[in-house]
């Protein structure tokens, strides 16, 4: 049977494992380590408290021992033991007491209190930090030994003593070479698994490139703390000294570093950060905060009786193994061993810890017996071998996709549903069925004239005559707001053109402009209005808000829109129950006012109180979290580490490694990782969004923002255009990828744009070009406005014409301020389009993906396997994406399929704003 106190340590031990293994698994997803003062402030409090506890736990066991001497082994008088009641206030008094008693209080506060300011420093800019230098803690230990050169207990007599410390200096050299191998090993299994997403560590004389060094000299002062507390705990006979000191000091650094946090807080930002904290930032901080504690504190037991080496590889061998199970279950860590490079260091990576425990023990007097097998002896290396196997199987048969998956399955798929979607579209061939199967997909009965819109889109030929579930989705919600609500926020918005909203008003036919609005935004009311006049005199009378801005407006919360949701279908219920059908109204009560049409320029002074400025600032937690779920990942965790890819946020809509859901991937409830990878999220240019329903019109939106889409002014009014007689056939393409573009992704404040999409991509190509060289397919042409790097007074590089794409067989569309204007002319060149939006456009439900395009998540990280397939031994396939494309582009993405998108969209919502909408309809 054990004794009591090597089962205290064997259960430290397994404490000190299962905490770490804890808290590095949830590393990433953990609000607490995006918030570094709030969380050391928190674990070194309640760790001083605990140790205070338990000190006092320890000062009245040993007061039944009669002392051994007036003075400890320093010379330092023994603490006299409280008396009374256990009370907070006997235990500051003693701190602050014991607090001076050692000399080496002053250093571990320093290492303390400047180690949590790096690390604030570090996580700032994550980027630009280096993966796996935590491995090289066993080693920076060992050092320490070295430099003292003594063994932990000598010997009594001379000889023996003198033999001891050179045994124990060759063995501590041992140790330090295999440890710094390990380290290396360790070190570069993390490079070779490293899934990042593109972000940028800009080059030059930046702070952000300081950070690998902050993040050494953080790992050094780590090693001091942990070397000073294995001293303290193994150098005085009467421990509750050293416990009470540790407490000390802990209270102490946590007193500090809130000052220091409090004091920073002078600034508003920083006063928001600090103070104005969510549930699952204090939940998150709590959890985590206990967790370290208990590493802590476990830590600091172990250390009494280990040397500091060893509890350092538990720790660190801990972290990395946690790291490994994670790239096991998402694929990447098969990749990095098919290689033998990646093998050889996987096997060192467990076999170093087998090599590094053995050479612990000798290092530490624990002389193996010369009866001991050769098993016995080499019994760690064993147990790491057998470790390293075991995880290769789970590697084998655990991955998903294998060692080199490819689209191909997803593909087949794609192109079973989009010819299945085209065949349903347009299958009906009269009025007659048009209006049937109009009322078996939507319940209701067709708005009133929509026998005028039948006949306009058959006489332009319209392949899409009855799927128009995008239009019925967007009006959704605003079945559930009342008609007259909806014309009164509709001209609130007419009314203040300072939140940059365009207005059409229709009536009897006719279309007349707003005139207040900016003269660099009214050509998209102009070619609005050409788009809508030849169907105008169809329409019911009805006012119009356009979004003049490229971002998105009106996002409500999940359960206010869950209830205009469940109002809007009670009434679409008693619409499609109606016999009797009447046409639209000819007024309104209240009718639409006018007013605003005659303002003068004082209107632009006018500020709503329903919509605030949100520009230059991110949005992802105010404007997205509240449309989603209390389940969703968004609201149960934050990804804040902007450098490392979160595969487990794309799992829901990916599929070995490639978009299998493109819709799916829009929505923002399952990836909390892109509140910082996407500029509109980061820092929007141009942000004045609202809580309220109000009818915004917009070009494009978010999943999770309730604007109604419709048909882009900038394609409508050919902005950009693919000219017909510069088509290039595909086998005369160069078989490379192509993208030119501007940074206009977002304001690039504080950094910002080091995360922003189109930096990220122009980073991660500029990276392929140069590693591959002549061969790449990464043949690109910089940014018009090189914002990206260099000096903002640098001249920008040449521009080109835009028809230079279609030389190109790859060509790629990535979202801005908002959706990409480009996209349609991509389709119909018959280059090979490939897309990373967050952004969403009316013809979403019409154009497929990996049948007309191919799509990218925004993280990038499929770029590489998706360009290599379809530029290597997919061209066939890209070939056949790229005429498909090209083809149905020409047929459903005209300039006339705008207009009957248009034309259906508001006969629709003209019922929806008529106060006798639950009577309005169509019958033949």
């Amino acid at each position: 049977m054990a004794p009591p106190h090597q089962k205290t340590t064997i259960l430290a031990i397994c404490i000190l494992s299962l905490s770490t293994a804890f808290v590095w698994s949830r590393y990433y997803k953990s609000a607490a380590f995006e918030r570094p003062f709030h969380f050391s402030v928190l674990t070194y409090l309640f760790s001083g408290i605990s140790l205070s506890i338990y000190a006092r736990y320890v000062l009245r066991f040993e007061s039944g021992y009669p002392s051994h001497g007036n003075r400890d082994g320093n010379g330092i008088a023994p603490t006299k033991v409280p008396s009374g009641r256990f009370t907070l206030a006997g235990i500051i008094k003693s701190l602050l007491r014991l607090r001076y008693l050692s000399p080496s209080f002053t250093l571990l506060l320093f290492c303390i209190t400047v180690r949590t300011i790096l690390y604030w420093r570090i996580i700032r800019t994550i980027h630009c930090s280096w993966d796996g230098l935590q491995a090289f803690l066993p080693f920076l230990l060992a050092l320490y030994d070295i430099f003292e050169l003594r063994p932990k207990h000598l010997p009594r007599h001379g000889h023996e003593a003198q033999e001891q410390v050179t045994r124990f200096s060759s063995s501590l050299r041992k140790y330090v070479f295999v440890a710094l191998l390990w380290g290396l090993a360790a070190t570069d299994t993390l490079l070779l698994s490293e899934r990042t997403t593109g972000a940028i560590c800009p080059a030059g004389g930046y702070i952000e490139r300081m950070i690998p060094l902050s993040q050494l000299v953080t790992l050094s002062l780590d090693a001091l703390f942990i070397y000073q507390v294995r001293k303290l705990r193994q150098g005085n006979e009467r421990q509750s000294k050293t416990w009470y000191l540790l407490g000390s000091l802990f209270l102490t650094s946590a007193a500090v570093l809130a000052f220091l946090a409090v004091w920073s807080s002078i600034d508003r930002a920083n006063f928001q950060w600090n103070i104005l904290l969510s549930w699952l930032a204090v939940g998150d901080l709590v959890i985590d905060s206990i967790a370290v504690t208990i590493c802590i504190l476990s830590g600091i037991y172990l250390l009494g009786s280990f040397h500091a080496t060893i509890v350092s590889l538990i720790l660190t061998a801990t972290s990395i193994l946690v790291y490994v199970q994670w790239r096991i279950m998402d694929g990447t860590m098969i990749k990095v061993w098919s290689n033998w490079w990646g093998l050889v260091t996987g096997v060192w990576l467990f076999l170093g810890v087998g090599v590094l425990l053995h050479l612990g023990k000798v290092a530490a007097f624990q002389l193996q017996s010369p009866s001991e097998s050769i098993v016995s002896r080499n019994r760690y290396g064993i147990y790491a071998l057998m470790a390293f196997l075991l995880v290769f199987v789970q590697t084998v048969f655990m991955s998903p996709g294998g060692f080199r998956p490819t689209p191909i399955p997803i593909i087949a798929n794609a192109r079973r549903e989009s010819d299945a979607w085209i065949a349903q579209a347009g299958k009906s061939t009269s009025l007659e069925a048009a209006v049937s199967e109009y009322r078996e997909r939507y319940g209701i009965p067709p708005p009133p004239n929509f026998d005028r819109w039948y006949k306009f889109a058959t006489s332009v030929k319209s392949p899409v005559i009855d799927a128009f579930d995008q239009i019925h989705a967007d009006l959704l919600p605003y079945w559930g707001t009342l008609p007259a609500v909806l014309r009164e926020r509709t001209t609130h918005l007419l009314e203040h053109p300072s939140l940059s909203i365009g207005g059409i008003a229709i009536e009897n036919g006719k279309i007349d402009i707003s005139p207040h609005i900016h003269g660099t935004h009214r050509w998209m009311m102009d070619v609005t209005k050409d788009m809508v006049e030849p169907f105008a005199k169809w329409l019911p009378n009805m006012q119009l808000a356009f979004n003049l801005d490229d971002e998105c407006r009106v996002s409500v919360p999940l359960d206010r829109m869950r209830a205009y949701t469940e109002e809007a279908l009670k009434a679409r219920a008693r619409l499609g129950e109606k016999q009797k059908l009447l046409s639209f109204s000819n007024t309104q009560q209240p009718p639409w006012f006018k007013d605003f049409l005659n303002a003068d320029e004082s209107i632009w002074d006018r500020k709503s109180p329903w919509f605030v400025e949100r520009s230059k600032r991110q949005i992802f937690y105010e404007w997205i979290s509240p449309t989603c779920a209390a389940g969703t990942p968004v609201n149960k965790y934050r990804w804040w580490n902007r450098k490392a890819e979160c595969l487990g946020c794309s799992f829901p809509h990916m599929t070995y490694g490639f978009i299998s859901n493109w819709k799916l991937s829009g929505d923002l409830c399952h990836q909390p990782d892109l509140a910082y990878l996407h500029g509109v999220l980061l820092s929007p240019s141009a942000m004045a969004p609202s809580h309220t329903l109000f009818p915004v019109f917009s070009q494009s939106r978010l999943h999770n923002f309730a604007d109604i889409l419709y048909p882009s002014p900038w394609n409508f009014g050919d902005k950009v255009t693919f000219e017909n007689n510069k088509s290039i056939p595909w086998d005369q393409k160069l078989n490379s990828v192509y993208w030119r573009g501007a940074s206009s992704d977002g304001f690039a404040t504080h950094g910002a744009w080091q995360t922003f999409l189109r930096a990220r991509f122009v980073h991660m190509a500029a990276k392929a070009k140069i590693s591959v060289g002549a061969k790449s397919l990464f043949n690109f042409i910089p940014a018009e406005h090189t914002t990206f790097y260099g000096s903002p007074t640098a001249e920008p590089p040449i521009s080109h014409d835009f028809q230079e794409h279609w030389r190109h067989r790859h060509l790629i569309d990535l979202d801005g301020a908002a959706f990409s204007g480009r996209f349609l002319p991509f389709l119909k060149s018959g280059s090979l389009p490939y897309r990373a939006a967050l952004f969403r456009t009316w013809w979403e439900e019409r154009v497929h993906a990996w049948r007309h395009f191919v799509p990218l998540d925004v993280r990038l990280g499929d770029l590489w396997g998706a360009v290599s397939y379809l530029g290597g031994p997919g061209l066939v396939e890209a070939d056949e994406i790229a005429q498909a494309g090209r083809e149905w582009a020409h047929q459903a993405l005209r300039k006339e399929d705008m207009q009957v998108y248009m034309f259906r969209l508001l006969l629709e919502w003209g019922r929806i704003v008529d106060d006798r909408r639950e009577d309005l309809g169509f019958t033949l």
